[in-house]
C-alpha cells in the first residue's frame, strides 16, 4: 500500500522528493523491512510497530484516496487502519535490559 501511495503521489503530484516521501509513508518501510526480519527468524507472528508510526500509514491512505489510488488497495488500507487501531489500544510500553528492547509483561485478559 505505501509503495502504491508513493507511485501515485510521483505521478500526480509536484511535490518535491521529501515531501512525497513523507506523505505516501516510505520512509517507514526501510524500518519495517528491518523489524519484519528480525520477526521471522525469531518466529513471531508479526512486525512489531510503534504506535506514533501509524500517523504514516494514515497518511498514505489519506493522500491515495486524494490521488487515485486503486479501489483494492485503498479497502486494504483502510483494513490495515482498523486493525492498527485495535493494536493501538493493546499497545505496550518497552524497557531495554542488556542493550535489547523487552516488552513488559501482557495483562492476563478477563
Amino acid at each position: 500500500m505505501i509503495e502504491h501511495a508513493r507511485q501515485r503521489l510521483e505521478t500526480e503530484s509536484d511535490a518535491d522528493a521529501q515531501t512525497i516521501r513523507n506523505a505516501s509513508g516510505a520512509e517507514l518501510l526501510p524500518v519495517l523491512y528491518a523489524r519484519a526480519g528480525a520477526a521471522l527468524a525469531s518466529g513471531a507472528e508479526g512486525v512489531p510497530m510503534l504506535v506514533r508510526e501509524i500517523g504514516h500509514v494514515e497518511a498514505a491512505v489519506i493522500n491515495l484516496q486524494s490521488y487515485g489510488g486503486h479501489e483494492t488497495v485503498l479497502c486494504e488500507g483502510h483494513s490495515l487502519l482498523q486493525r492498527l487501531a485495535v493494536l493501538a489500544r493493546e499497545a505496550r510500553t518497552g524497557r531495554m535490559v542488556d542493550g535489547v528492547l523487552r516488552l513488559h509483561p501482557q495483562a492476563p485478559c478477563g
